[in-house]
């Protein structure tokens, strides 16, 4: 008999991601990541499997041992060739299609490796590479430590000097390289002021494209991002298209076009434009948006943490006459194909699932399929290619979740097992330009049900996936208007005699956070509430985070000499309004929502207001990601702490 899942089944999932076919369609590879309970670490292997459909063999596992990412397959489909960290430096390695030991081919210094794209011949591999700062380096740090010296100060001139998720960003940039596979021989292709982005090869293999800032600084307009075509050997790029950001180059097979995904908004910051597929003419340097008037975003902009990822596209059809991509819309991530000619796109992914990934070769489709009771498997064709959480599945019975509008206001909901009226939480994403997906598992929203609580999991306006002017209705404005959206499905969930009125907590992280502070500063309906790794301090908030805000567009204020936005829209501004119980939590790993964050938050309201107030402040180890890629052990502690504080307010006994 199936049983309901708890906070331990989180260590259990396996996630696959990156669905890559070979170009004779006969094979997939895909990695997959799962937990190393031991060792406290994730891990990520390259799996590979046949693509005959009347008899879906078993994946086999092609690596071991340290993690591998960034797979692609040779042109001539007998070898891939992957990123692996060794002896701690990142390098390219390269296994045959049969399996057996992999091939270290690269010997490059400690550094970030960029993607990897073959040559139209499969003799040479491009791709972005920057080192790392000398004097910070694994053996300059090892240097110090044995002469018992300090770290020595770093000297900052950028606006941006730190990235979450990377760290400090080093004094040197990504620069195009290509790797000879016979000899070894690695080329730099470039140098300059700025990174270089996205990249392809011509079909012809003599031509290379790829993008670039091109604004006097990029650190304050990184959406100013051009597209160059320059001959493989040659000095002199030449600039075609728009300026806006764009993503995921790909030529198409006869070479007339490249196709992105973008928009030519080169002013974005915040991401409240819809992304979507657009091709160059190589010749005449004309850009087209191949969908204008489809008010849906390509990509997938759906939350979760148990399920992997993948490309997202475009990528072109054999004929060259249509491209294939991933969109988000209304709470579905989906696979679409456009023409040339433009239009409204044609959905490809069935009813009843999401589709986060896609790879297409000899005429198969394969992809990333999620649905709301497992966490992803790989597709070819619409069959289905690994089972990796089968035995999980079998034990598990995960609810399902309902779907529900309060007017227009989308949400969904797990309501527990047995008669209502149930204790309830009102979960808000981050973002705040994100969205919850219909066919999205979320463990840590299922353990909660598990436990007794219903959860209410809204995408309210400032959410991506229902249209341009839905996710733009918060600029300057980022309270109210979503907190009027939550109320709503809070409400409705109490008139379906799902939720207790008396035993309601709200809760989320990031944005999320945001606007639970913002909640509990203005209403005390909440029994209790937990705000995760939020921004309180507007102000504050723009001379801390790792990016640079553009002043005066996206709030009417800077974060120096016109404050008056950030004021108003700071849910610290509202402390001391606060009576509900409070758990404040962040990480001192935090660089998109600095830990400065939550100590201010926590200070003004513990002085200034009435209300129970605590503070959970995980250590460095732990990033902005703590809920979805931290830790095991974190992720397991914060969960466990979370139902504790959750049952201490909404199931307590008078």
């Amino acid at each position: 008999m199936s049983r309901l899942t708890n906070i331990e089944d989180l260590l259990r999932f396996a996630a696959p991601s990156e669905p890559r076919l070979s170009p004779d369609g006969t094979h997939v590879a895909f990695v997959v990541k799962t937990v190393n309970e031991k060792k406290n670490r994730y891990e990520t292997q390259l799996y590979v499997a046949e693509t005959n459909p009347f008899s879906p063999p078993e994946p086999k596992v092609f690596t071991q041992g340290e993690s591998v990412s960034n797979h692609r397959w040779a042109p001539d489909s007998q070898s891939l060739v992957f990123v692996r960290l060794h002896e701690k430096k990142s390098q390219i390695w390269q296994i045959a299609r049969g399996g057996g030991e992999a091939i270290k081919i690269s010997d490059l210094p400690q550094g970030s490796i960029g993607e990897l794209a073959f040559s139209p011949d499969g003799s040479k591999l491009l791709f972005s590479f920057r080192p790392a700062d000398e004097e910070f380096s694994e053996s300059a740090v090892e240097a110090r430590k044995k002469a018992n010296q300090s770290t020595p100060p770093r000297l900052i001139t950028r606006l941006r000097w730190r990235n979450e998720g990377a760290g400090w960003i080093p004094s040197a940039f990504f620069d195009l390289h290509t790797l000879t596979l016979a000899t070894g021989e690695v080329t730099k292709l470039t140098a300059g002021d700025r990174d270089f982005g996205s990249y392809c090869w011509s079909p012809c293999g003599k031509f290379i494209a790829y993008t670039q800032n091109t604004a006097p600084n990029p650190d304050l307009q990184m959406g100013a991002t051009a597209l160059f075509v320059r001959e493989l050997g040659g000095d002199t790029p030449r600039e075609i298209g728009t300026l806006g950001p764009k993503g995921n180059l790909a030529w198409s097979p006869e070479g007339k076009h490249i196709a992105f995904l973008g928009h030519d908004h080169a002013d974005e910051v915040w991401g409240t434009w819809n992304v979507h597929p657009w091709v160059v003419e190589v010749e005449s340097g004309a850009a087209r948006d191949l969908t204008p008037h489809w008010d849906v975003t390509a990509g997938d902009n759906a939350l979760g943490e148990v399920y992997g990822r993948g490309d997202n596209g475009p990528l072109w059809d054999d004929d060259g006459e249509s491209v294939v991509f991933v969109a988000s819309d209304q709470g579905e991530v989906s696979v679409y194909k456009i023409g040339l000619d433009g239009g409204v796109p044609e959905k490809l992914t069935p009813e009843g699932c999401s589709e986060v990934g896609v790879s297409l070769a000899a005429g198969k489709t394969a992809t990333l399929r999620l649905t709301s009771h497992d966490a992803g498997d790989i597709y070819v064709d619409g069959t289905r290619f690994s089972e990796l959480n089968a035995a999980l599945c079998a034990e598990v019975k995960f609810i399902e979740p309902k779907a529900f509008s309060v007017g227009e206001v989308p949400c969904f909901a797990l309501i527990p097992e047995g008669d209502g009226p149930f204790p309830t939480i009102l979960y808000i994403h981050g973002g705040p330009h994100l969205m919850y997906g219909r066919w999205h598992l979320f463990h840590e929203y299922q353990a909660l049900a598990a436990a007794g609580f219903a959860v209410i999991y809204p995408n309210p306006r400032g959410s991506k996936g229902y249209g341009e002017a839905w996710t733009g209705a918060i600029r300057d404005n980022w309270g109210a208007p979503a907190m009027d959206d939550c109320m709503a499905c809070v409400d409705d969930a109490i008139a379906q005699g799902w939720s207790d009125p008396s035993r309601l907590a709200v809760m989320g992280g990031s944005y999320g956070g945001y606007l639970t502070a913002w909640i509990v500063g203005h209403t005390d309906r909440f029994a209790c509430a937990i705000a995760e790794h939020g921004v309180y301090n507007l102000q504050s908030f723009g001379g801390t985070t790792d990016f640079v805000q553009t002043d005066h567009s996206y709030f009417l204020s800077n974060h120096t000499d016109d404050t008056e936005s950030f004021r108003r829209n700071s849910p610290i501004t509202y402390a001391g309004n606060v009576k509900t119980p409070l758990l404040i939590v962040h990480s001192e790993g935090d660089l998109r929502c600095p830990i400065s964050q939550g100590d201010e938050y926590f200070r003004a309201v513990k002085r200034t207001s009435p209300a129970e107030v605590s503070y959970l402040r995980f250590g460095p180890e732990a990033s902005h990601e703590l809920s979805r890629g931290g830790p095991p052990d974190l992720r397991i502690d914060r969960q466990k702490r979370f139902h504790e504080w959750l049952k201490s307010y909404l199931l307590r006994t008078v």
